[in-house]
């Protein structure tokens, strides 16, 4: 009997990673901003290289805008409405931007412009640990890593919340949250930074379709050349096989 591939329906979330580990960086769709934003410890400061806020504070030394810690809910809340480019540096504080060497600027110019960076795009001057390029409507996001296990950080906490919000929403197993889904284990993030190389779409499937447990079904799809076409194609990619499951069974109270 031909097992009948999964559908879209069968899944709640998606997101596709691609890892460049040697110049240290992933790219991803399905991912937002706020969702970014959600799942790690942001920095302090954000210098915006390319966006369409209207209260960012200005830094006279560069000529460029940027966003302190205190104001990031407002800008949070301003960002989820725009449909533009969006392209930020993390910093310290402003003192470092006044630093910033002529050749630093224009590196950071062309990042923004380009999203792609001339030398590894972190520096000493602002100590920066991201480097964020989104495209037009968030479809593709590439995102710098100073130190790549924070895409563990990121990833991990993204599908953990997302379980805990369709959780909270559909109370599918009647009990609390918190003593459903623990975080994902970092042995099971780490393992995954192979899929990542190769590209790797990581789907949720629906916990009221898979009963008795959570589900991450990952499916190799090779680096994509125009990631913002992905979603259109995305029921082609699901009726590939499931290359791995990652499952959370409610009886041993424990992923595996």
């Amino acid at each position: 009997m031909v097992k009948k591939p999964l559908n879209a329906d069968y899944y709640i979330q998606h997101l596709y990673i691609y890892l460049n580990e040697a110049e240290g960086f992933a790219l991803f769709s399905g991912l937002t901003f706020a969702q970014f934003m959600d799942a790690v410890k942001m920095p302090k400061n954000l210098l915006l290289l390319k966006h369409s806020y209207d209260d960012a504070s200005f830094n006279m030394h560069t000529h460029l805008e940027f966003v302190a810690q205190e104001e990031f809910s407002q800008f949070r809340k301003a960002m989820g409405n725009k449909k533009s480019e969006f392209c930020w540096i993390d910093f310290k504080n402003e003192r470092q931007l006044n630093s910033l060497s002529p050749q630093e600027q224009a590196e950071l110019l062309y990042v923004g412009h380009k999203k792609e960076a001339v030398r590894p795009p972190f520096y000493a001057t602002l100590q920066n640990e991201f480097v964020y390029l989104s495209s037009e409507e968030e479809q593709t996001t590439k995102i710098y890593f100073r130190y790549l296990e924070r895409l563990n950080e990121l990833v991990g906490n993204y599908f953990t919340q997302v379980i805990r919000r369709e959780a909270n929403g559909q109370n599918f197993w009647r009990r609390k949250t918190k003593d459903l889904i623990p975080e994902l284990p970092k042995d099971i993030l780490d393992s995954l930074k192979n899929d990542y190389r190769e590209g790797a779409l990581i789907s949720l499937a629906d916990p009221e379709k898979t009963k008795n447990t959570i589900e991450l079904h990952i499916r190799s799809v090779e680096e994509i050349s125009f990631l913002d076409e992905f979603w259109s194609d995305i029921r082609d990619y699901l009726k590939q096989d499931v290359d791995r499951k990652i499952i959370f069974d409610r009886k041993l109270k424990e992923w595996k």
